[in-house]
């Protein structure tokens, strides 16, 4: 009875709702969503799309708005009708603001983007130029801001990054997406005491020059979330990770003349619960600063991008250093083909696997599998020295229902130092276990 009384007066209130709403002329309008892209407009120019939206006198919010525009579709001195738009979005409240604009240097954004006290989540690229946060910037409900390809280049001293990272007061969310022509004019500190997810992918790993490997500091103790694609710095003075939850980091091998000092980002990660390392040049950068390696005590799921060519002496490191872990993802299998041209070489790298009888891993997972010769002499090392291992979670690149029965055969016959273990191998169009 009580649920058909709560039904009763849901109904109540939306039905005086509307008729208050006719009453009342006055009340305000949310449209979800407006915007611009000129590969799907179809009712006129950016112009027209402007005149349209000022011509709108009566009350009404915007919660989402989205600008796409390419730099050879307007000249530069009808960059104001941009602003008047922005201007004007900004007046009914938008919540959710992405501006894929590419302009030249000439652009400015105007000064009320910074002081927007309604929008809680800003997108801007692919070329903006930010020279001046105005003293009185504050983004009072500001929790995401993304930045894909945006320039710092400060003209009226201090720093501007810094200056717009300090007018958001509740920012949880930070992506900076860059390039190799992108390097700011800048303190080179990322520095947040509420931050909880950081996001810095560089994309264009050629030409780089020499201030592409300037220090750069995370001062960010409450960061949960850390993303990290750079090139190796010369050196990290201050990392400040104390709550990381999750990392994933991608770091390209060393090049030649290049200095560099990775070693208080590694000690940095040390309460990471979940660690992801991409490209197997991540691996080599812990293998080469083994001494930075800390005691991840908190460490559960560790996953690896391996390839079948590259050694794996950064595998046993990890392993001791990783007394709790659980799970352990891998790529491809890493075997040697003799002089006889057998695949059945277990590199020196990995000892026979002699470091996995001591570890406490349960699972494993394999995502890149062909069935090869070497790949089965892998597995079989590997089932006779995990003492723990409750599941093998193999992923088959696999095609033809002869070789698939062939492989769970195989597995079949393997001994296993674990008597809880189950093999389970995924195709693309089945599932089997073993």
């Amino acid at each position: 009875m009580s649920e058909i009384v709560r039904v009763q007066e849901i109904v109540s209130k939306l039905w005086n709702l509307n008729i208050a709403s006719k009453k009342s002329p006055n009340l305000v309008t949310i449209i979800s969503n407006v915007g611009y892209n000129p590969s799907f407009e179809t009712n006129g120019s950016f112009k027209d799309f402007v005149s349209r939206l000022l011509a709108r006198r009566d009350s009404y919010r915007i919660r989402r708005f989205s600008l796409k525009l390419r730099s050879l579709e307007f000249d530069s001195a009808k960059y104001h009708l941009v602003n008047e738009c922005l201007r004007n979005v900004l007046n009914r409240g938008v919540l959710d603001l992405e501006l894929d604009i590419n302009v030249n240097e000439v652009y400015k954004l105007p000064f009320e983007v910074f002081t927007c006290k309604k929008v809680v989540k800003l997108k801007l690229g692919s070329d903006f130029v930010i020279d001046n946060i105005p003293k009185n910037a504050l983004l009072p409900a500001l929790k995401t801001l993304f930045l894909d390809k945006v320039r710092f280049i400060d003209k009226s001293g201090g720093c501007a990054f810094t200056r717009l990272v300090s007018a958001c007061p509740v920012l949880e969310d930070l992506v900076i997406y860059r390039n190799n022509r992108e390097d700011w004019e800048w303190s080179r500190i990322v520095s947040s005491k509420i931050l909880k997810k950081l996001t810095i992918r560089r994309e264009d790993w050629e030409d780089l020059d020499g201030s592409s490997y300037e220090s750069i500091s995370f001062d960010t103790p409450s960061l949960e979330y850390f993303e990290y694609f750079d090139v190796l710095r010369d050196g990290y003075p201050v990392v400040d990770l104390k709550s990381l939850v999750e990392a994933k980091l991608e770091l390209p091998l060393f090049m030649v003349g290049d200095t560099y000092d990775v070693k208080n980002l590694i000690k940095g990660l040390e309460n990471v619960q979940i660690l992801s390392l991409g490209v197997v040049d991540t691996m080599q950068v812990f293998c080469f600063f083994e001494e930075a390696v800390p005691v991840f005590e908190n460490l559960f799921h560790l996953s690896l991008s391996t390839e079948v060519d590259f050694c794996w002496n950064v595998l046993p490191i990890l392993l001791e250093k990783s007394p709790n872990l659980k799970t352990l993802t891998i790529q491809a299998l890493h075997y040697t083909t003799n002089h006889y041209g057998d695949e059945n070489t277990v590199c020196d790298c990995l000892e026979v696997y002699s470091f996995l009888s001591s570890c406490h891993i349960e699972v494993l997972k394999i995502t890149q599998f062909k069935g090869d010769i070497g790949e089965m002499v892998q597995i079989k090392h590997i089932l006779e020295k995990l003492p723990s291992l409750e599941l093998l979670e193999i992923h088959g690149q696999v095609k033809g229902d002869d070789k698939k029965l062939q492989i769970m055969l195989d597995l079949l016959m393997f001994e296993r130092a674990s008597s809880e273990c189950k093999v389970e191998v995924k195709f693309p169009v089945c599932f089997a276990s073993a």
